[in-house]
């Protein structure tokens, strides 16, 4: 029977008021909004879900720094939140899932707001601030948020942040990337970030215009806490103060328990520096790094820094005793204090692990100045500079053997191209602001703006992805093309060069052994040698005839300038052994004169009992240029040393983390928590424990494994790389030399013994026996 025409146009209106009630029209777009500060903001918005929320996720924008709290919880663990980038080019979102922290009825959003580079002030007199870092991109707190909450009924609720959010002065009264933060907990506003609250005496947000950069989504894993260490010694210094010891060198927050009266106050300074006696020493690298907290009274008292980090093992407290110290002028009394390791959380990959106690410590020495550099850039120190120097693609290979780098080292090199020049040229520093402007060779060196395109090159032959390659493709090419265009008679600018080179009883600075300019113009050779070959993976043909002919007349150049045929050494002023490793590694030395260059490198190491010279740049290329050649031996008798001007000098010493300095020097400026020596955690995965692709592999997909063992009788390493997990295990017994190997799916391997045995496996578990 047929429905009357009425029932079919009412039945139509149903279905259209159905469809209105379940899909309401979508929320106008989320604006940015802006509080004037000076102080830091909080800023919430309460509303209403109308049906249980089955999910929702946040997408946020907090600057300078942020914590997303929802319902009276802090959303997630990190601990610093809003990467450090190029704002004026790229601005990264976070997209969380807020699902389990919603309900159905009235929720409220909180955010609290603090600096970073963002804006980043000269520090008030008398706190310290990092000359030439000064950034300043607009608004001093800025947010974007955009919700999208799904319920059981099928509906999507947009949530953004606008003018109808309402904004105070937090607790938080002063903070500063470099200078420190201060936090008066009487300021707090218990309830603000939960339903319920009483917020009438809260202002509106202004809206503010968007930025121009672009928005991208964070895609490595943010800033969290990782060991905790507690104060293991205290020892009181004068009336209301005392030093507090950790056990670890390391960037990190101060976590402590208070106890004490409304009002009361004291300081936190922190420092990385012992004197020789073991005694608390100041830093003499500019004014105080401050912490100040402000007691709410009345019960005790937790807290830890929220938007700054800083690396320290050790704090000097002024207006406080510690619990169990004699207090008679009822100072507040410190239950607890501990440093809070903080880092950028790499999932750790590499494990290594030998017979000789000297190099397990050095592994662990420059591990830890490797992870207090993992912070939004690979920063050289976490204290004085938290910046991106551009070196860090000489440590790219000691980065990746411990941890997974690969989303990480990729926006390092996004932080690259957005920093770089009009001209092709990349600077010191990325990202770089506009205060970051050094005098000299600071501000430009062919060696660090490398990086620009040997960093690309480096991820693309370890992760196997050429995306790297096409993301980055033309950075690398203009760089080469500036340096090209800058050079005279096929020599390339001088910058910094070999910085920090040893042995010269010379202050640690410039370079004195290796000229700047020979290190300038190899490094250009290897920049054009890898923008070749990733024109050859990517299908340039027309760029690799270019860039090849642009390789032979540069090292031509080289060769004629630099090249002493006859006695086999390249130009140096007193050490072989940065200009010679630098040369072959850049593929400079001519093939008959290979064995004779490396024999200048040995020669020079003897005569100097085993001391090694190259410094920042040349230290990496020193290593690779002995192992690659067989002399893996010579690197056993550096790297077994102790006394000053080696690893097992820094150790004794009692360092717990890699220094600026051969020598360790402990002059309050020097610093204690520096990566950019630690090149031999290459060596001791891709020679010691063998573990090193074969050339010309990209991704992991063809391994070796060939240990160089002596002097040592046993080594354990593994290596989750790209293509699946990589096991070395070997040992010497009654002189025969065993080796167990585990190679993952999808890969072949060709394990080879100290004696020259050679086998080609599969995956699986391989041993072979042979003698030493």
């Amino acid at each position: 029977m047929q429905r009357p025409l009425y029932m079919t146009i009412l039945g139509m209106f149903c279905s259209l008021a159905i469809l209105l009630t379940i899909s309401p029209a979508p929320a106008a777009e989320p604006e940015w909004v802006t509080v004037a500060g000076p102080r830091c903001p909080l800023i919430r918005k309460q509303f209403t879900i109308d049906a249980e929320p089955t999910k929702a996720v946040v997408r946020i924008v907090g600057l300078g720094h942020f914590q997303l709290r929802v319902n009276g919880r802090k959303v997630g663990d990190a601990a610093i939140r809003q990467p450090w980038s190029q704002y004026n080019k790229t601005i990264y979102y976070e997209e969380l899932d807020v699902t389990s922290l919603l309900h159905k009825g009235t929720n409220a959003v909180g955010v609290m707001l603090g600096n970073s580079f963002w804006v980043n002030p000269p520090a008030p007199k008398g706190r310290y601030h990092k000359e030439g870092a000064e950034t300043d991109f607009g608004q001093p707190f800025l947010l974007w948020v955009d919700a999208d909450i799904k319920t059981a009924d099928g509906r999507h609720t947009r949530l953004g942040a606008d003018a109808s959010w309402k904004t105070a002065d937090g607790p938080i009264t002063f903070s500063h990337l470099y200078a420190g933060e201060d936090y008066d907990a009487r300021l707090e506003q218990p309830g603000w970030d939960a339903p319920g609250f009483d917020d009438h005496a809260w202002t509106t947000v202004a809206t503010a215009a968007p930025p121009a950069a672009k928005l991208e989504k964070q895609s490595w894993p943010p800033i969290r806490e990782q060991e905790v260490f507690p104060a293991r010694q205290i020892v009181p210094s004068r009336p209301g103060a005392f030093h507090a010891f950790f056990a670890q060198n390391a960037s990190g927050m101060v976590r402590f328990t208070v106890e004490g009266k409304a009002g009361q106050s004291f300081t936190v300074q922190p420092s990385e520096y012992r004197t020789d006696a073991g005694e608390f020493m100041k830093p003499l690298w500019g004014a105080p790094v401050l912490c100040r907290y402000t007691l709410k009274g009345g019960q005790p008292e937790k807290h830890q820094w929220l938007f700054f980090y800083h690396g320290f093992q050790a704090v000097e407290i002024v207006g406080a005793v510690a619990a169990g110290q004699p207090n008679p002028d009822g100072l507040p009394v410190i239950r607890r204090l501990e440093l809070v390791h903080t880092r950028t959380d790499l999932p750790e990959v590499g494990q290594f692990r030998t017979s000789s106690l000297l190099y397990n410590d050095t592994h662990r020495l420059i591990d830890w100045a490797v992870r207090s550099n993992m912070s939004y850039v690979m920063t050289d120190c976490p204290h004085r500079e938290k910046l991106g120097w551009l070196d860090c693609w000489l440590l790219a290979p000691t980065y990746n053997y411990r941890y997974d780098c690969r989303d990480w080292l990729a926006k390092v090199a996004h932080d690259i191209r957005d920093a770089q020049e009009p001209s092709g040229r990349i600077l010191t520093v990325a990202p770089s602001y506009p205060g970051t402007r050094f005098p000299g060779p600071f501000h430009w060196t062919p060696e660090w703006g490398a990086a620009g395109v040997m960093l690309p090159w480096h991820h693309y032959v370890w992760y196997g992805d050429p995306s790297i390659l096409r993301d980055n493709y033309d950075c690398m090419k203009r760089f080469v093309d500036f340096v090209a265009s800058t050079s005279k008679d096929g020599i390339a600018p001088a910058g910094l060069g070999d910085w920090c080179d040893y042995g010269h009883g010379k202050p640690p600075g410039q370079s004195y052994f290796t000229p700047t300019d020979l290190t300038a113009t190899a490094v250009q050779v290897m920049c054009i040698d890898a923008v070749t070959r990733a024109a050859e993976v990517l299908g340039r043909t027309d760029d690799v005839t270019r860039y090849r002919a642009l390789r032979e007349t540069t090292a031509a150049a080289y060769l004629n300038r630099f090249y002493d045929a006859k006695r086999h050494v390249f130009t140096n002023h007193g050490s072989c052994q940065c200009a010679n490793a630098i040369s072959l590694e850049a593929g400079l030395v001519p093939d008959n004169d290979k064995k004779a260059v490396v024999d200048a490198i040995v020669a020079d190491l003897a005569a100097r009992g085993w001391q090694q010279t190259p410094g920042d740049v040349g230290h990496v290329f020193f290593i690779r240029a002995l192992a690659r050649n067989g002399r893996s031996d010579v690197l056993h008798h550096v790297y077994s040393r102790d006394g000053v001007g080696s690893y097992g000098g820094i150790l004794q010493k009692g360092l717990t983390a890699m220094p600026e300095t051969w020598d360790a020097m402990n002059d309050g400026y020097q610093s204690q928590n520096h990566a950019m020596l630690g090149h031999v955690i290459e060596w001791f995965y891709g020679y010691v424990a063998g573990i090193r692709q074969q050339p010309g592999s990209v991704g992991w997909k063809r391994v070796l494994i060939a240990p160089e063992p002596r002097p040592l009788t046993e080594a354990t390493a593994s290596v989750t790389s790209p293509a699946g997990r990589i096991v070395s295990r070997w040992r010497v017994v009654d002189g025969k030399f065993h080796l167990d190997a585990e190679i993952p799916s999808g890969v072949t391997a060709e394990l080879v013994l100290p004696d020259g045995v050679r086998k080609a496996v599969g995956p699986g578990h391989h041993t072979l026996e042979s003698g030493r």
